[in-house]
């Protein structure tokens, strides 16, 4: 018993926290991070990086571990398009990574590595805040209609400790297959299209007959 009760607890990892569920997926952030005010990003794009310029995107959530400049920050955005494991995804979210930060925040990113790796794409970096220097990882899990991407932003003095947890974390991330009966995004698009279509014909013919009835 008292063997047993010792393997749990060293099996344990006590560096991360409960797990977050929400938007279809589930994951255990490091131990520190605790939920922002999701008010503070309305009305932008922060974090929310896809490889298709065009897909639509919303933040999730947003954790950080503290207050002030030496805060690190856990972003995790929903992404309605499709991404496959690959060395394409792999140079599409480098591209997509530096494209978000240098033309949607002003930031230029300073690509250090991008891979495939514990199936999930990775991309690591760094910017400029002013004086300090920041490192940015960014993950990316593959789903068909629907992938999420999770941006960690911390001082590089932090980097090296935060690492090792920030990748426990990462490991714990599942993800829910999108569901069969839920049409992409295009068809429903396409399928409102339609029906706006349909119905300025019938408006259209019914305005022929009354016309035709009135002249006869």
């Amino acid at each position: 018993m008292w063997s047993a009760l010792v393997l749990l607890v060293v099996s344990a990892d006590p560096a991360l926290g409960p797990v977050l569920r929400q938007d279809g997926f589930q994951m255990k952030p490091p131990k520190s991070f605790r939920m922002a005010r999701m008010d503070l990003f309305h009305g932008t794009q922060v974090g929310t990086i896809s490889v298709s310029p065009s897909a639509s995107r919303y933040l999730s959530a947003a954790l950080v571990d503290g207050e002030g400049e030496d805060a690190a920050s856990l972003l995790i955005s929903v992404i309605d398009a499709t991404l496959s494991l690959g060395p394409s995804s792999r140079d599409e979210l480098s591209t997509a990574v530096v494209r978000h930060l240098r033309d949607e925040l002003g930031q230029p990113f300073q690509l250090e590595r991008a891979e495939v790796t514990n199936g999930r794409v990775e991309v690591l970096g760094s910017v400029r805040q002013g004086s300090q220097l920041r490192r940015i990882l960014v993950a990316a899990w593959p789903g068909e209609s629907r992938h999420i991407v999770a941006v960690c932003s911390a001082p590089s003095g932090r980097w090296e400790a935060m690492a090792p947890v920030l990748s426990d974390s990462f490991d714990s991330m599942k993800v829910e297959p999108v569901s069969s009966g839920r049409l992409p995004q295009r068809l429903l698009w396409a399928f409102a299209a339609l029906v706006a279509a349909l119905l300025l014909i019938s408006v259209g013919l019914w305005r022929r007959r009354q016309a035709a009835r009135q002249s006869a």
